[in-house]
């Protein structure tokens, strides 16, 4: 082979190589189901919501009692990484009742049927502060608990409140960076 040829022969390869490299790129950007993204990133978010929680029910400025009940809305994800929302909001709520048993939670089919009441969605899931504790009052509850995940430096943070749903003031709020495993 000449030096002519092997110089082409790099020049493509090259080209070809930049060109599937955009592409795949492009692909993981778009693409926003965990089957089709390889790249995965396991988080310690049992660990990091087992402490929050236990901060939460040691806080003496926060009362809890069997007439009180709690609205956990599902987990906002404000990252560009895919996370299994419900399933993360089924840990929070499984903390919840674990540490801080003394309370109810309102399920699914309650604040279902408030949001056809007030003419939301149904299919919403990701609801805004106010809507969600417009929710909580329409069905009675003290508490209402907002968690998100957001970036921050390069880093996943999760974010907790506890707002008092009658006020709308935040009784307890803790951030806390996400560890990787």
């Amino acid at each position: 082979m000449s030096k002519s040829s092997v110089f082409l022969f790099i020049i493509l390869l090259c080209i070809n190589s930049c060109s599937l490299f955009q592409t795949t790129h492009i692909s993981l950007k778009e693409s926003n189901t965990a089957e089709e993204n390889t790249n995965l990133i396991f988080l310690n978010f049992k660990n990091s919501i087992e402490n929050i929680i236990s901060e939460m029910s040691n806080d003496k400025s926060i009362f809890f009692s069997k007439k009180i009940s709690l609205y956990i809305n599902i987990l906002r994800n404000e990252s560009n990484i895919f996370l299994e929302n419900k399933k993360l909001t089924n840990v929070i709520n499984n903390q919840v009742s674990k540490k801080i048993n003394t309370f109810s939670i309102i399920n699914a089919n309650q604040i279902n049927k408030s949001k056809k009441e007030l003419g939301l969605s149904e299919k919403n899931q990701f609801l805004n502060i106010s809507t969600a504790i417009l929710l909580a009052r329409n069905n009675n509850a003290t508490y209402y608990l907002d968690s998100s995940i957001i970036i921050d430096n390069k880093s996943l943070l999760l974010k907790i409140k506890l707002i008092l749903v009658q006020t709308g003031e935040i009784i307890f709020y803790k951030t806390k960076t996400l560890d990787f495993l």
